[in-house]
């Protein structure tokens, strides 16, 4: 797995919807919390308790949650997929139960994560890394970063009037995508996705404009009646002309019925917006007898 300070510096803007394979249940308070970060040379490290006792994780939104396997040596052997920004690496490693894992007043229970060797991270900053925070325990922890005034906050704060600006300015242009998709209009959908985009799933990562658009339009269009997507975005923050969403979605026809939930990234560019990635986990698949047609 590789970890670049450039996507670091982006941690504000987060990434990845990737839900690690583990069954957590998250305890939060009404009232947000800011927690000071540490650092390992330029990373940020925050201080996180795991069965009562404090551990270093590195914070890479650009990366699924994970332990370094000298911190926590008990656990069990498994198969497991680790997603970064631009990949997912499949590979055997430690699966480690932690009954609860906490950062300030925000607790995560029955917390299961893989555990690798993060020896050369921990080498090449120079200091201690027991784990790595990514966004999957970041958003169950209800937690966004602060780099420049360095600190981890607990709880989302409403955005600022500029955030509000751009984020409703975002939304405009993915409603248009939503009908694009609706009205099984392929040039108009692919036109919505970055040249570099990333779609990512249990099931498998599409890469580039060009796959993304052929796979939904061999997957969703040509029948009739046509089906029906619908996102309802939520916790969503923006950082200059990035913006990263939450979001629920439901695609639905009288064969298909699936819906789930996922983070978006989007950038706006040359005064469009365009989506980087999308990272889903599906929450429920169904196919239904029809008697549409294929068109």
């Amino acid at each position: 797995m590789r970890i670049s300070l450039r996507l670091l510096a982006c941690v504000i803007a987060g990434l990845t919807f990737a839900l690690a394979a583990h069954s957590a249940r998250a305890q939060t308070p009404a009232n947000g919390t800011e927690i000071p970060l540490q650092r390992c040379d330029r990373l940020p490290i925050v201080i996180l308790r795991a069965d009562n006792v404090d551990k270093r994780l590195l914070i890479d939104t650009a990366a699924t949650s994970l332990l370094n396997e000298k911190s926590f040596p008990r656990g069990h052997s498994r198969a497991v997929r680790i997603q970064s920004w631009n990949e997912t690496t499949a590979f055997n490693a430690r699966e480690v139960s932690i009954g609860e894992l906490s950062l300030g007043n925000h607790i995560l229970l029955g917390v299961k994560l893989p555990a690798i060797d993060l020896s050369a991270i921990a080498k090449a900053c120079g200091g201690e890394v027991d784990g790595i925070l990514g966004v999957d325990l970041l958003e169950q922890l209800g937690v966004t970063i602060d780099l420049k005034r360095s600190v981890a906050r607990l709880g989302f704060a409403p955005p600022s009037s500029s955030e509000a600006s751009v984020i409703e300015d975002m939304d405009k242009a993915m409603h248009s995508c939503s009908e694009a998709f609706n009205n099984q209009d392929a040039d108009k959908l692919a036109s919505c996705f970055d040249p570099d985009f990333v779609l990512s799933s249990p099931s498998g990562e599409l890469r580039g404009r060009d796959e993304a658009t052929n796979h939904f339009q061999q997957k969703y269009f040509g029948t009739t009646p046509y089906v029906h997507l619908s996102l309802t975005m939520s916790e969503q923050r923006a950082v200059g002309d990035v913006v990263w969403s939450l979001y629920d979605y439901k695609i639905e026809s009288p064969a298909i019925h699936t819906a789930g939930r996922g983070m978006m990234l989007c950038r706006r560019s040359d005064n469009r917006w365009y989506i980087l990635s999308m990272h889903e986990s599906p929450v429920e698949s169904d196919l239904k007898p029809t008697n549409g047609r294929n068109r």
